[in-house]
């Protein structure tokens, strides 16, 4: 059939397969994501392609820790405000989104699962705010297990300085590829290695890689990450194609050296988490 963001996860499963699971009070991981723009050999998917792939990976390395557990379907109505300039980049509003996350975990809540894992595949900070309110509302006046890995960063970002029950601190960050050639301020974020190796890796079809191999590094540093990150016309000056980074650089070896820091960390703090509720 060929690739599907729906295959392992619970829309390929019959309504008594998901009784049997919610019976055994599976872990259930929530990708999240969003469909914008990744510059002109990705395509608008990428972020919910990956959030699939990364929930994937995730159940792989809690199955090698004895922990079985289910995934749900991939969420990808979110917010883009750095990539809202161009064409393909759909976002909602943030009350928007919260509302249908939180209608989602009150329908896995309602079949009987109690925890509930939320993990994202997307840097925008109104988009992640989004999922925190989303998880605080489902666990502070719903009464859902919900729960966010949110990145270290973001909830700096976010003010968020004591410990949420709500949320599970992800403290790692990937720190492999560097162009060499390339000053190390040159930022790597949006549609650049990182993201076109992992596409090259798992969804080769989808990226065309002798566009890629052409396209030159955005060479954008701190200050024009600010301007970008503001979007529209702004965004556009700093990105003209729509990709921050250096998209020529991807590899497999890359994608590999990502996929096995992430079965390293991600599984062992969610089997942490579950030891201790």
């Amino acid at each position: 059939m060929g690739y599907s963001i729906f295959q392992e996860t619970m829309v390929d499963m019959t309504y008594q397969e998901i009784e049997q699971a919610a019976a055994r009070k599976l872990p259930v991981l929530f990708p999240t994501a969003v469909i914008e723009e990744h510059g002109p050999h990705l395509p608008l998917g990428v972020d919910t392609y990956l959030s699939y792939n990364q929930s994937r990976l995730v159940k792989k390395g809690l199955q090698a820790l004895g922990i079985d557990s289910v995934i749900a379907p991939p969420y990808y109505w979110g917010i883009n405000v750095a990539s809202d300039g161009f064409a393909g980049s759909f976002s909602v509003k943030p009350e928007t989104m919260t509302a249908v996350l939180c209608d989602s975990l009150e329908c896995l809540n309602k079949w009987g699962f109690d925890k509930i894992l939320i993990l994202n595949f997307h840097g925008d900070f109104k988009h992640n705010s989004a999922i925190l309110e989303a998880a605080r509302k489902a666990y502070e006046e719903l009464d859902i297990g919900a729960y966010f890995l949110a990145s270290e960063t973001f909830l700096q970002r976010a003010g968020l300085t004591e410990q949420k029950p709500y949320v599970l601190v992800h403290t790692g960050s990937y720190s492999g590829h560097k162009n060499k050639e390339l000053p190390p301020e040159y930022l790597d974020i949006h549609a650049g290695s990182l993201e076109t190796s992992l596409m090259f890796k798992d969804f080769p079809d989808l990226v065309n890689t002798e566009l890629a191999k052409s396209l030159p590094s955005s060479m954008t540093t701190m200050q024009g990450l600010k301007i970008w990150s503001q979007g529209g016309d702004k965004a556009k000056e700093i990105t003209p194609q729509g990709y921050l980074g250096h998209p020529a650089e991807f590899s497999l070896e890359e994608a590999a050296l990502y996929n096995e820091q992430l079965i390293a960390t991600v599984p062992q703090i969610i089997k942490d988490f579950l030891d201790r509720n």
